[in-house]
């Protein structure tokens, strides 16, 4: 086998050495395109990022735009509000000074009474039974099936009353007092005129198909009295 002569194998040597560089360049380019790729990719994503902070910086000023008119309404507003202020302290303080001055020079010319205290209430003690009472109606003489269409109807009785004591029920039509015939309730106040508190009375009362007379010992309310 022969090798050729010391000049080929220089010739073949530097061949050699520029497909090593060209394959070694070949291979760096390689690599620089791959990691110029990812890095447009980064920079896309960015400008993504960047579009989409300037849109929501972009919506959150158009929201915030009423609001800053708003606030500058009430700026206005309080600032009015401040002068008004003013001007009614100004003029108080004024009419104040006025008055005082008015009333230290005695310009006003006005007669001054002492207050009068009103007359003290005045009471009396009226006559009390301690039931509660109503002319009869048809209609409630037909629904308590009573017999008879004049009297008081009592609808109440106060516990510990002189009618309670004297044994006055509820549903009891009073017909008379003492001699007096009691026809409604008017008729019952007119029976009490002139009487007093501690004065015995004769009371008859119409319970069920019964006459029922009972003794009722007069008690005393006290009612203010109008001048």
């Amino acid at each position: 086998m022969s090798f050729g002569t010391v000049g080929d194998c220089s010739v073949r040597s530097r061949v050699i050495l520029w497909a090593l560089v060209i394959g070694a360049g070949a291979a760096v380019v390689g690599g620089c395109s791959g990691d110029s790729g990812s890095l447009r990719g980064e920079v896309s994503a960015l400008k993504q990022e960047n579009q989409q902070l300037k849109e929501q910086v972009e919506k959150l000023s158009s929201e915030l735009r009423p609001l800053r008119a708003k606030v500058d309404e009430l700026d206005v507003g309080q600032r009015r509000l401040e002068g008004t202020l003013a001007n009614a302290r100004k003029d108080l303080e004024a009419r104040v000074t006025d008055m005082v001055q008015q009333e230290v020079s005695g310009r006003r010319g006005e007669r001054r009474f002492m207050p009068v205290a009103p007359p003290p209430a005045r009471f009396e003690e009226k006559p009390y039974m301690g039931f509660d009472g109503q002319d009869i109606e048809p209609d409630v003489a037909k629904l308590l099936n009573l017999k008879t269409k004049t009297g008081v109807l009592v609808t109440d009785v106060r516990e510990g009353s002189p009618a309670a004591v004297a044994g006055v029920a509820k549903n009891d039509v009073i017909v008379g007092i003492g001699e007096a015939e009691i026809k409604n309730f008017q008729g019952l106040k007119e029976a009490l005129e002139g009487k007093k508190p501690n004065d015995v009375l004769t009371l008859t009362v119409l319970r069920g198909d019964e006459k029922v007379a009972m003794k009722i010992t007069l008690g005393a309310r006290r009612v203010r009295v109008d001048e």
